[in-house]
């Protein structure tokens, strides 16, 4: 996929080396660690805002009963946690599914959510999903997108738009020159975790621009979809059922 690049943004060509999460079996306490510091990262610089502000609209035409939301590549389910005491669920009987195709996820994500009842965490590949079409109201993905290839992420969106009934999100980082030089400095100063402070930079240069994004849904053939932008280096691909 060839990359529109104006001066100043990134390197021309998106980087496809593999994150350290990606290709090794790592200790599960430092896996823990560096995903919380991700966890930081989307809590405190517009990761969460991203998602909720398209989740709310899809919510509110949830016509009563419980609302089904389905999480891909979940991690430490930090957002199914979030989002029970989130706003615009609050109050709403809800139930979701978390899922994730590395084991050491699931392990540390079962332990996450252990006293949740109302979540569900499970082995299943976003990009080939173990559900019928419309099992889920809502679907979501956060920072996964850019750990796969061009034809898994037509896939992982194609299966996404596949399963919710009202409409998907899928939010990641948008490759621009800032934003990796801001993750260099996050990595220099805040990131305790080796993992992260290889990782973080990384996955600037592996993330997709605006418009590489929309050719990935043009790919998945999904009318209707878009491309949003979201302070600071945030992308959110939006699907509406």
């Amino acid at each position: 996929m060839e990359c529109e690049m104006k001066e100043g943004e990134m390197c021309v060509k998106r980087e496809y080396a593999k994150e350290w999460l990606d290709e090794a079996e790592l200790e599960l306490p430092e896996l823990e660690r560096s995903l919380r510091e991700v966890w930081h990262v989307n809590r405190y610089l517009g990761g969460n805002p991203a998602l909720y502000a398209h989740m709310e609209k899809m919510v509110a035409k949830v016509d009563g009963g419980k609302v089904r939301v389905l999480d891909v590549a979940t991690g430490l389910a930090d957002i199914p946690v979030a989002l029970l005491n989130w706003r615009g669920l609050r109050g709403r009987h809800v139930s979701i599914s978390c899922v994730d195709i590395h084991p050491q996820m699931i392990a540390l994500a079962a332990k996450r959510t252990s006293g949740y009842p109302e979540i569900e965490v499970s082995e299943a590949d976003g990009t080939a999903l173990p559900y019928d079409d419309n099992s889920f109201h809502i679907a979501i993905c956060n920072l996964a997108l850019h750990h796969l290839d061009e034809q898994q992420s037509v896939k992982l969106l194609s299966e996404m738009n596949r399963v919710a009934s009202i409409g998907w999100i899928v939010t990641d980082l948008e490759r621009r020159r800032l934003a990796y030089w801001s993750a260099k400095l996050l990595a220099g100063l805040v990131w305790r975790s080796p993992v992260t402070r290889h990782d973080g930079p990384l996955s600037v240069r592996r993330s997709y621009t605006a418009s590489e994004a929309r050719e990935l849904l043009r790919q998945a053939g999904i009318a209707g979809a878009s491309v949003h932008k979201h302070f600071p280096f945030r992308l959110a691909l939006v699907g509406h059922g």
